[in-house]
C-alpha cells in the first residue's frame, strides 16, 4: 500500500543527527571529490608522464571514466535504494558500505605507472593503469552509491522537513567545498611534481579517513526506528518509472528535469575543471610548499562559497526555496562567464585574482542551485519511498549528465583545445575554455521546465511547497 506524506512538523534537529549528517557526510565528500576531480587528474598524469612516449587520448578517458561511473551509481541506487526501502537496515549500509568503499578509494595508491621496483605496488603501463582506473572507479562507486546515495541520502530525507531542509542542503552543500578545501590545502602537494608525485598516500590517506568514518559511524548513527515499507521489492523498483507516476508528481519531476539541465551543463566542464585551471589558464600548481597559486586560487573560491552557500541555504529556508532558484542560477551562469575569460589575462597576478572571483562565482552557483532543489526534491518525493526515489533522482542528476555532458567538453576539447607536452613527450589537448561558454548557454534551457514548473505551482495542487 502507499504510504501517504505526511504535514507533521518537526520540533528541531538534534546535535547528534547533525553530527551524523555532518561527519558522514564529509567522508562521503573526500571519496567524491577523489573520484569526480583527482582521479581524472591522475589520468592526466599518466599520460603526462608515460616514459615510453606513446601516451593515449586522456579527455576522452577522463569521458569514459565519468560515464562508467555514472552507468554503475544510477543502477546502484536503484536496486539498493528500493532494497532499504523493503528491508529497512540503514545504518548496516551506511556503515558497512563506507567502510568497504575506504578500501576501494585507497586501492588507487597500489597502481605504479613505469617503474618495477616498487614490489608494494603493481607495475604497468601508463594506459594499463588508465584502464585500471577505470576499473576501480566503478567498484568503489557501487560501495560509494550503496553507502552515500541509497541509504545516506534516503536517511537525511526521512529524518528531515519541509521546515529544515533548505538549512540542511544548506550544511551539506559546503561538504563538497570542504573536502576540496581539505585536500588542495593538505594534501594536494602529494600529487606534484615537485613533492615527488606521492599519489599511493594521497589515495592511502583518502581511502583510511573513509573507512575509519564507516567503523565510527555504526557507533555514532542512533538505534533505528524507521518503518520498512510494505509494498513488494519489485513496485518499488520500478514505480518512480511509471509515467502515471510522472503525471502524479509533476512537480518533482519537472524539478528534476532542471536539476538535469544544470547538472548536464557541470559535467560539461567539471571533469576537466583543475586541468584547465593549472595547465590551460596557466596558473602554477608547483613548487616545494604545499600552497601553490593554484591551491591559493582554490582555497579562496572554497572558502568563499562555503561561507556564503551557508547563508544561501538559511536565506532559502526563510523567504522560500522557489524564489531562489532563478537567482542562484544566475550567479552560476555569471560565474561561468566569467571562468570562459581566464586564460585571456596576461598578468600571472591579476590572472589568479580573476580566477579566483571567477570561481568563487561558479563555485556559489555550483553549490548554492543544488541547496535549493535538493529541498525540493526532498520535499517532493512521497513518504516512506525515500530509497527508492533516491535511484530516479540518480538517472537525472548523476546518470544522464555524466553520460552526455564530459563528452560534449571532450569535443570542445578535442577542437579548441591546445596542444600540450607532458614530462616525457606526449602531446595532448588541454581543456578548452568553450566548455564554459557551452555550459553557460545550458543554464538559460533550465528556464523551460521551470515556467511549467511554476504553473504547476500556480494550480495550488502541493500544500508542501513553499
Amino acid at each position: 500500500m502507499d504510504i501517504e506524506k505526511t504535514t507533521e512538523k518537526k520540533s528541531g534537529i538534534p546535535l547528534r543527527m547533525w553530527m551524523v549528517f555532518i561527519i558522514i557526510g564529509l567522508a562521503g565528500q573526500f571519496a567524491w571529490s577523489v573520484e569526480n576531480m583527482y582521479l581524472n587528474t591522475y589520468i592526466t598524469y599518466l599520460n603526462f608522464t608515460d616514459k615510453t612516449g606513446i601516451g593515449f587520448n586522456y579527455s576522452l578517458m577522463i569521458a569514459i571514466t565519468t560515464a562508467c561511473s555514472a552507468i554503475v551509481a544510477m543502477l546502484t541506487t536503484i536496486f539498493m535504494g528500493a532494497l532499504t526501502d523493503r528491508i529497512g537496515h540503514k545504518k548496516l549500509f551506511i556503515s558497512v558500505g563506507y567502510s568497504v568503499w575506504g578500501i576501494a578509494t585507497a586501492s588507487f595508491g597500489l597502481l605504479n605507472v613505469n617503474s618495477d621496483n616498487d614490489i608494494i605496488k603493481i607495475s604497468m603501463s601508463a594506459f594499463t593503469a588508465a584502464v585500471m582506473v577505470v576499473v576501480i572507479d566503478c567498484l568503489m562507486t557501487y560501495f560509494g552509491s550503496t553507502a552515500n546515495d541509497a541509504s545516506f541520502n534516503s536517511y537525511v530525507t526521512s529524518h528531515t522537513d519541509d521546515s529544515n531542509r533548505s538549512k540542511v542542503e544548506g550544511v551539506l552543500g559546503i561538504l563538497p567545498l570542504v573536502s576540496m578545501l581539505f585536500i588542495f590545502v593538505g594534501l594536494n602537494g602529494l600529487t606534484t611534481k615537485d613533492n615527488g608525485y606521492r599519489w599511493d598516500i594521497f589515495f592511502y590517506i583518502i581511502g583510511g579517513l573513509v573507512f575509519l568514518v564507516g567503523i565510527l559511524s555504526f557507533f555514532l548513527l542512533p538505534k533505528e526506528k524507521e518503518k520498512t515499507n510494505s509494498e513488494t521489492y519489485v513496485k518499488l523498483l520500478v514505480d518512480g518509472f511509471k509515467p502515471k507516476t510522472v503525471k502524479t508528481n509533476k512537480k518533482l519531476y519537472l524539478i528534476l528535469l532542471v536539476y538535469f539541465i544544470f547538472s548536464t551543463a557541470c559535467q560539461v566542464y567539471f571533469p576537466y575543471l583543475m586541468t584547465y585551471i593549472e595547465y590551460s589558464c596557466s596558473i602554477a600548481n608547483s613548487g616545494s610548499s604545499f600552497l601553490t597559486p593554484f591551491a591559493i586560487v582554490m582555497a579562496i573560491a572554497l572558502i568563499g562559497g562555503s561561507a556564503l552557500s551557508v547563508v544561501f541555504g538559511f536565506l532559502s529556508d526563510k523567504v522560500g526555496r522557489n524564489k531562489m532558484i532563478i537567482p542562484s542560477l544566475m550567479v552560476f551562469a555569471l560565474g561561468l562567464l566569467l571562468m570562459f575569460f581566464i586564460p585571456t589575462i596576461a598578468s600571472d597576478t591579476m590572472r589568479m585574482v580573476y580566477g579566483a572571483i571567477a570561481c568563487l562565482l561558479m563555485i556559489l552557483g555550483f553549490v548554492g542551485v543544488p541547496t535549493v532543489i535538493n529541498a525540493l526534491v526532498r520535499e517532493y518525493i512521497p513518504k516512506g519511498r525515500e530509497g527508492s526515489f533516491m535511484g530516479v533522482r540518480m538517472l537525472f542528476v548523476v546518470a544522464l549528465p555524466m553520460c552526455i555532458g564530459p563528452f560534449i567538453g571532450d569535443a570542445f576539447n578535442g577542437v579548441y583545445g591546445k596542444p600540450h607536452m607532458g614530462d616525457y613527450g606526449v602531446v595532448s589537448n588541454l581543456p578548452s575554455s568553450f566548455g564554459y561558454l557551452m555550459a553557460f548557454a545550458l543554464v538559460f534551457l533550465t528556464l523551460i521546465p521551470l515556467y511549467f514548473y511554476f504553473k504547476e505551482l500556480k494550480k495550488g495542487t502541493d500544500e508542501h511547497a513553499q
